[in-house]
């Protein structure tokens, strides 16, 4: 294996590594400010650094795009919010980090039923069992606090399905460097963060903003930067089935710092809800790992202006739940 093939499964690596720190930076800084402004440091960090390098090195920004990157940054800010909203509210929310990473991560199943509608084909039988396990995890994992009220958790499935539309068709914007891709993101994103938060209550946080809030805050757009810079170089020259499967990494650095730093042990919910939520998510994945292999990997691609109109479902794994984070 080539050294060229090996580079989009470190940059995946390195993004999930990455975005993990995000996701503790996030929950830290929550506890002084409202989501509202980590969201706004989310979005407005990563749009200044890279659109300032793209530029720097000479690299072709887009305003307006084609409507694949169109859908990617207006469903990729929908999942933005929501789940920065989550992460900077776990104090409100009762959620824990491995919990919103775990729900999140059922995405390829949502994009598998998206199928239906967007290109008439009905989901196999297995899609539908995938489906049943995923509820049934996610019930046992957050089923006492549905039972009280917190419906926190359906936000979290919620930001799955726009993750999933977010990621359809990624792979099909090649031509464009990937600092395009992520400032058109941001940008979007930016403005959508500033529509919530004038449209959605401010709390009053638990903690007092320190210097080391700041540091969160700056640390929060940084490693955003670096993991969506990765994250999007890794899917656009990549095979988007293999790179979903190592996308899942994440979740083991997230289940690690959470363990280290917030003290959150896996129960016995978690050891049993997890697997139903993940297995049908890696099965789905590794059977398009079988059909990308039917595919020769040094067969070169046709022009632009020869490719046909994208398939929505061929990239239904081409996502992690950090690129809406």
């Amino acid at each position: 294996m080539k050294n060229s093939t090996l580079q989009p499964y470190l940059w995946i690596l390195i993004s999930g590594f990455v975005f993990s720190w995000m996701a503790i930076l996030t929950a830290l800084a929550g506890r002084s400010v409202n989501w509202q402004i980590v969201a706004f440091a989310r979005c407005a960090i990563p749009l200044v650094l890279l659109a300032a390098w793209a530029k720097w090195d000479g690299a072709k920004l887009t305003l307006f795009g084609s409507r694949i990157l169109w859908m990617r940054s207006l469903a990729g800010s929908c999942s933005l919010v929501g789940c920065f909203y989550l992460l900077a509210s776990v104090h409100i929310t009762r959620l824990q980090l491995t919990d919103v990473y775990a729900i999140c991560n059922i995405f390829p199943i949502w994009v598998a039923l998206l199928s239906w509608p967007m290109l008439g084909k009905f989901p196999s039988g297995i899609v539908w069992l995938s489906i049943v396990s995923s509820i049934v995890g996610v019930g046992i994992i957050q089923g006492a606090e549905l039972q009280t009220g917190n419906y926190a958790v359906l936000l979290v499935v919620a930001v799955s399905i726009f993750t999933a539309l977010a990621m359809l068709g990624l792979n099909q914007l090649k031509d464009l460097d990937p600092r395009a891709i992520v400032v058109h993101f941001s940008a979007v994103a930016l403005v959508v963060s500033l529509l919530c938060a004038v449209l959605f209550d401010w709390n009053e946080p638990p903690e007092l903003f320190t210097w080391i809030t700041l540091a969160e805050l700056i640390g929060i757009g940084v490693t955003a930067s670096i993991g969506q810079f990765f994250l999007t170089k890794a899917f656009t020259a990549g095979d988007p089935a293999r790179m979903s499967v190592a996308s899942l990494s994440q979740f083991a650095f997230v289940v690690v710092l959470d363990f280290i730093l917030f003290n959150h042990d896996l129960d016995w919910r978690k050891f049993c809800g997890i697997p139903l939520i993940l297995g049908p998510t890696i099965w789905l994945m590794l059977q398009r790992v079988k059909t990308s292999t039917l595919v020769p990997d040094e067969v070169a691609p046709l022009p632009a202006s020869e490719r046909p109109e994208p398939n929505w479902a061929i990239h239904a794994e081409s996502a992690a739940p950090a690129e809406s984070k």
